[in-house]
């Protein structure tokens, strides 16, 4: 029986679990960084939970195998009901979730988030940090030969997360939809548990194990301090993966596909250097030179990398993938190729420390199991305090620029710090090869910020102007533009065009106030340059804006000259905030509801307010005449504008659209009561809300005459196309589309 196989198909599926539950979590959660950090945390602080408790009494289990078929037995089952809890999770929050803005509300409502994920997640994860510890002491015979055993197990587990991740990203959620995927995911650990039960294995190993002489004090302390190098290369390995995930996404964008790409070549090289490990491993007696040679040879690729990723940055301008990831099959190559060159290389070199490292410990422990629980537990933790540690507070304190060189010397001080275990002719041996990250840190340091440099770049080439304003948090890289020419205005996110002050957001806002007698409350989703904000407190209504990014925030006062008097006067309140989580938080009514999200329209999240379950939740937030509005940016698969407008239908009573020369999208508006559409009516609220400042030809024969579609129409030309919901997000998954050469609209 091939245990190694059994683990990679396992892997398979826990990646397949993670991806689906990240977007279940972020839809109740809000995509918020404080949101997606908890969701992280608790997944791998599962994980290492997991570890340490199987570590601890993994050597003394009889029968270690048929443990690992109980513990895939229970995981499969476990996901799939912790996926059909997840479905439900909207509603239970909705109820639960504290109202109000103050910090009491805010420290409420992250406690609930960690009690929920930690009830659906810890269960199904400590199960599944349980298996390394376990299956490496039960094919081990002693600790000489648990680094080789681990590194196989190690390796094959990681290339099934990659096919995990490609599955899932690829192919599963796009096609299944996500239920159907976790399903798939627990068939595979049922299978694995049955193949294993149908093989009646013996209770102990193949041989028996050899005996383990008690540690020395020395041994011991030595073991301590490699775990705290375990937990700093962690922090470091996961720290970097969330800055390699800011830099690539001005070149990748935003897509689902971007970031599978990215993640699955990061596990590829774990991988391979996993795989390097078995084949080509160091000297058992003396692995600390060839572990502090790794953290130094990691540190010096990761800045390499970086420069390189400013040079070619730079001088790739026009990357049209970044609106249209798939105009053309090289463009998928191309989101492979950028994750190769930059990730690959270090992770290469990560894959080979961890299971030599771990192989370290166990010699130095004596013990197998508890070690490379412990160990791994270690490793875990770091990796959790790194990704929140860069989320949190490096990024946002010192610029992704900044950050890297900080994190990247890091890993060169833990091979310092494994150079000195290793003895005097380790360290003087190691000098020479801290050179090589030193040499690449003083080159990241001298090169621009690759981040505003790139931005920069960009905007110069297709729209020449002032950069007004350019500022880093936690949630993206802000940058505001005034045009050298003529009055635009444009704002961009990580390098997005995402708004402006073109009449598209006037457009959004006036239109489904025009339509009502006396709105009172607005809401907006996606501040953007602040277009509806203003156009909705020109009908005197009172606007709440969600916003996710902080900055954006911060920049609104360049739209908007009056915003601190606005403000002051209760004219509008901004809610940092993922607007559909504000929806459900929220138990307030409003006259119109109004979606302008980041385009393009499968940029990753996306799908979250074109769903039939968005419309489903926008709908209870409005009051008996209230309209939602609903942009639809192009360019957009032609399938793609009628799923979403099915969805629409499927909620709302009446649906009307309509098409504006030189505007980029269409604008649905969806309603439970008919529009008026009289003349007289429509010019007297367009007076109400001096529409004409905002649109100058707008007028009831303009309303008119632009509506592309009414609520028959919806109906005829949408039959055909299935539903988008949470659980089908088609549209945030357009490859079949795109090998069935679909029309896309531009």
């Amino acid at each position: 029986m091939n245990i190694p196989f059994l683990f990679f198909l396992s892997g398979v599926s826990g990646l397949i679990y993670e991806t689906v539950w990240f977007r279940m979590l972020i839809r109740v959660f809000g995509t918020t960084i404080e949101a997606t950090s908890t969701a992280l945390a608790v997944f791998m602080g599962g994980l290492a939970l997991g570890a340490w408790l199987a570590g601890r009494k993994s050597d003394a289990v009889r029968n270690p195998l048929r443990c690992y078929a109980w513990i895939e037995l229970s995981v499969g089952c476990l996901a799939a009901g912790a996926t059909i809890l997840m479905i439900n999770l909207p509603e239970l929050m909705a109820g639960l979730l504290p109202a109000g803005a103050g910090a009491g509300a805010a420290l409420g409502r992250g406690a609930l988030r960690v009690a929920i994920a930690g009830a659906v997640l810890l269960p199904p994860t400590v199960l599944m940090g349980a298996t390394l510890p376990l299956l490496t002491g039960y094919l081990a015979r002693g600790p000489r030969e648990a680094g080789g055993e681990l590194s196989k197990l190690y390796a094959l587990n990681t290339f099934g997360a990659v096919a995990g991740v490609l599955l899932a990203g690829f192919l599963l959620i796009g096609h299944l939809g996500e239920t159907a995927s976790v399903f798939a995911g627990a068939a595979i650990n049922m299978l694995i548990a049955l193949r294993i039960f149908a093989a009646r294995p013996q209770e102990t190993s193949a041989a028996e194990p050899e005996a383990a002489p008690e540690p020395a004090e020395g041994d011991k302390s030595g073991y301590r301090k490699l775990a705290w190098i375990l937990a700093l290369s962690g922090f470091s390995a996961l720290g970097l993966e969330v800055l390699w995930s800011r830099l690539l996404i001005l070149a990748m964008g935003n897509s689902v596909y971007a970031f599978s790409a990215m993640l699955g070549m990061y596990l590829a090289g774990i991988a391979l250097g996993s795989l390097y490990a078995v084949r080509r491993p160091p000297p058992v007696d003396a692995p600390f030179e060839a572990l502090a040679r790794a953290q130094a040879l990691a540190s010096a690729l990761a800045l390499a990398g970086f420069c390189a990723f400013w040079l070619i940055g730079r001088n790739t301008v026009d990357i049209k993938y970044l609106y249209t990831p798939l105009a053309q099959a090289s463009d998928v190559l191309a989101l492979f190729g950028w994750s190769a060159l930059i990730i690959l290389p270090v992770t290469l070199v990560m894959g080979f420390f961890f299971p030599i490292a771990v192989g370290a410990g166990v010699k130095l422990s004596g013990r197998v199991g508890g070690s490379v629980g412990s160990l791994y537990a270690a490793n875990t933790l770091g990796a959790i305090a790194g990704a929140l540690g860069l989320g949190f507070i490096l990024i946002p304190e010192l610029g992704t620029k900044f950050s890297f060189i900080f994190t990247a010397v890091l890993t060169a001080l833990t091979g310092a710090m494994l150079a000195w275990m290793g003895g005097e002719a380790v360290k003087r041996r190691y000098s020479a090869w801290i050179a090589l990250p030193v040499i690449a840190a003083l080159a990241a340091f001298l090169v621009p910020d690759p981040v505003f440099s790139i931005i920069e770049r960009r905007i110069m080439r297709n729209r020449p102007g002032e950069i007004m304003f350019h500022a880093e948090d936690k949630a993206g890289a802000v940058t505001v533009c005034f045009a050298e020419k003529g009055a635009a205005q444009y704002l961009y996110i990580n390098g997005f065009v995402v708004s402006g002050n073109g009449p598209a957001g006037a457009l959004m806002a006036h239109f489904p106030l025009l339509f009502q007698q006396d709105p009172k409350e607005m809401f907006v989703i996606g501040l953007g340059a602040g277009s509806a904000l203003r156009s909705g407190i020109m009908h005197r209504a009172h606007v709440d804006v969600a916003e996710l990014v902080p900055a954006v925030a911060e920049a609104g006062p360049l739209f908007t000259p009056l915003w601190g008097e606005l403000l002051k006067r209760n004219k509008f309140t901004v809610i940092l905030n993922d607007g559909r989580n504000e929806l459900l938080r929220t138990k307030k009514i409003y006259d119109a509801i109004v979606v302008d999200v980041t385009p393009p329209i499968y940029s990753s999240g996306a799908v979250n307010v074109y769903s039939r379950d968005f419309f489903r939740l926008a709908r209870k937030r409005l009051s008996a005449g209230g309209v939602l509005s609903l942009w639809i940016p192009k360019p957009c698969f032609e399938s793609d504008y009628f799923m979403i407008l099915k969805s629409l239908k499927a909620e709302f009573h009446f649906v009307n659209v309509w098409s504006f020369p030189k505007n980029p999208g269409f604008l649905a508006l969806g309603s439970n009561t008919e529009l008026d559409m009289s003349p007289k009516t429509l010019e007297a609220r367009i007076k109400r809300g001096r529409s004409r400042l905002d649109i100058p030809e707008v007028s009831a024969e303009f309303i008119a005459a632009h509506r592309l579609m009414n609520t028959d129409n919806v109906l005829a030309d949408t039959a055909a196309y299935p539903e988008v919901t949470d659980d089908k997000p088609y549209t945030e998954f357009p490859l079949a589309r795109f090998l069935a050469f679909s029309p896309v609209w531009q």
